[in-house]
């Protein structure tokens, strides 16, 4: 998200571009820049992209979106977990499917406030209920951090007599590293796999 404003196709093949695209575009332009001072120390800098990387002022959470905390304990570690329910249609489709979410953000960044209107938007389009899991972040986490804590509440929701049937996995961008050695971990526990995987990338 913090390069696309240098990315954008030229001036000669905008007359190529669809409605959708240029409307994305046009969002994606209101996001803010880091300015980065390269000589500060890896923790500073990474604190100044985490103070830009944010969806939450350019997909609002609507108003109508249910969202529950919770703290989930595993192993020693504490992690928020968080509830995301848009009201439900009168069609029951996908009303037993849970929809396990990985934000994205290179391992470094992200949290609830940057996901939850783009995951309430998705609540509703698919009528499912979604987890999002705030994983422990690097450098003061380094991997498989965030990979345990994944596994661990896969696990949990399985002891919570949810099938793997009933949960898909979902990310974006670094996110979908961590669902796939999400599921290399499973596979190499031999745990049940979920129901799928749903990977978006830009």
């Amino acid at each position: 998200m913090l390069s696309l404003k240098y990315s954008f196709l030229p001036d000669q093949s905008r007359s190529t571009l669809s409605a959708a695209y240029q409307a994305f575009e046009e969002i994606m332009r209101k996001v803010p820049l880091a300015e980065l001072d390269l000589n500060a120390d890896i923790f500073t800098v990474i604190k100044d992209l985490r103070s830009v990387f944010t969806m939450g002022t350019t997909v609002p959470k609507p108003s109508q979106c249910q969202i529950k905390k919770e703290i989930f304990d595993h192993d020693g570690h504490s992690v928020e977990i968080y509830w995301i329910n848009y009201p439900r249609r009168k069609s029951q489709i996908n009303s037993d499917i849970l929809l396990l979410y990985f934000h994205g953000g290179g391992y470094m960044l992200g949290d609830i406030y940057s996901y939850s209107g783009f995951e309430c938007h998705l609540s509703c389009l698919f009528n499912v209920t979604i987890l999002h899991l705030e994983y422990r972040l690097c450098p003061e986490h380094p991997l498989p951090a965030s990979v345990d804590d994944a596994v661990a509440l896969y696990r949990a929701l399985l002891r919570n007599n949810i099938l793997p049937s009933q949960i898909l996995i979902m990310r974006d961008l670094a996110g979908g590293g961590l669902s796939l050695l999400t599921i290399q971990t499973l596979i190499t526990r031999q745990l049940s796999a979920p129901r799928g995987v749903i990977v978006l990338s830009t």
